[in-house]
């Protein structure tokens, strides 16, 4: 039996720099005082994500075939108000409708078979998970046949691998030589934690926040777990520029996982990385 696990995170919808699908149909009031829909413009950078994400989905779709696949999205579905500049719209219902219409592509393949929404930062999802929350609501009403949950912290088990899966993780390390030391640790310490309490560590964790891709591989009594810290859909704002002290490049996409027979067989990087400084000869 074969299964195809999709990892994505931090769509952030709702953000102008972030991912949000051309269909989208928000509400705006008239002169009459009637509320009618109305498609908000996409900017540039949504354009160019869209194209990534849509381009991703077809990737996907050719890797899977017919077999079985499962969505997991691993929070930050909203952008929310804590930091409101570049907002689509200041309605916080809007950003739930935009992060439906986000989701939509996943549900016309007839083979998705469940979705997975993880609660992510409170700062981005209206506090206690309220757009994780309202979004499985609203997919569980449309997609019937789709098994459709979220959590804030979960141990899956796909076709017999085990994949440990929550939103707040390791960041991608201070400096280029230090990548990978903060997320090998964490790593270890979840593999050792495990054993000594009798279980077996699991196969995968999975992680997303820190919008830069991190991957750590570790092997110990007999045990190999890996790490993927998830990209975003989301370019940086001012906020994420002074967060990551004005990094040059950015890279986004998501993971797409063959699991056979109790065995993930390959993982697929499905990353575009772009450099985003101006560039100019004077």
């Amino acid at each position: 039996m074969r299964k195809i696990l999709v990892s994505l995170a931090d769509t952030h919808a709702g953000m102008k720099l972030a991912l949000m699908n051309p269909a989208t149909e928000l509400f705006e009031e008239d002169e009459e005082g009637n509320y009618n829909p109305y498609t908000p413009a996409m900017t540039k950078t949504q354009e160019y994500l869209w194209d990534i994400y849509m381009g991703n989905i077809l990737k996907t779709i050719d890797i899977a075939g017919d077999d079985e696949i499962i969505i997991l999205h691993n929070g930050d579905e909203c952008n929310c108000k804590k930091y409101p500049s570049q907002l689509v719209s200041t309605r916080e219902s809007d950003q739930i409708i935009m992060a439906d219409y986000n989701m939509r592509p996943w549900f016309e393949l007839p083979n998705v078979t469940a979705f997975r929404q993880v609660v992510g930062t409170e700062a981005h999802n209206f506090g206690e998970g309220s757009s994780a929350l309202l979004l499985c609501q609203i997919l569980q009403s449309r997609y019937l046949s789709v098994d459709i949950k979220p959590f804030y912290h979960a141990l899956l088990e796909i076709n017999g691998v085990t994949v440990d899966c929550a939103h707040h993780g390791p960041g991608p390390g201070s400096r280029n030589w230090l990548a990978g030391n903060v997320a090998r640790f964490y790593l270890r310490d979840i593999m050792q934690c495990e054993i000594m309490s009798g279980n077996k560590p699991p196969d995968m964790v999975v992680r997303g926040h820190y919008h830069t891709p991190v991957y750590e591989l570790l092997e110990t009594r007999g045990y190999k777990s890996e790490l993927f810290v998830l990209p975003s859909f989301s370019m940086m704002g001012d906020h994420a520029t002074q967060v990551t002290q004005s990094k040059h490049e950015i890279t986004h996409g998501f993971l797409v996982t063959e699991i056979v027979d109790g065995k993930i067989k390959e993982h697929h990087r499905l990353y575009e990385t772009r450099d985003m400084r101006t560039r100019e000869v004077l």
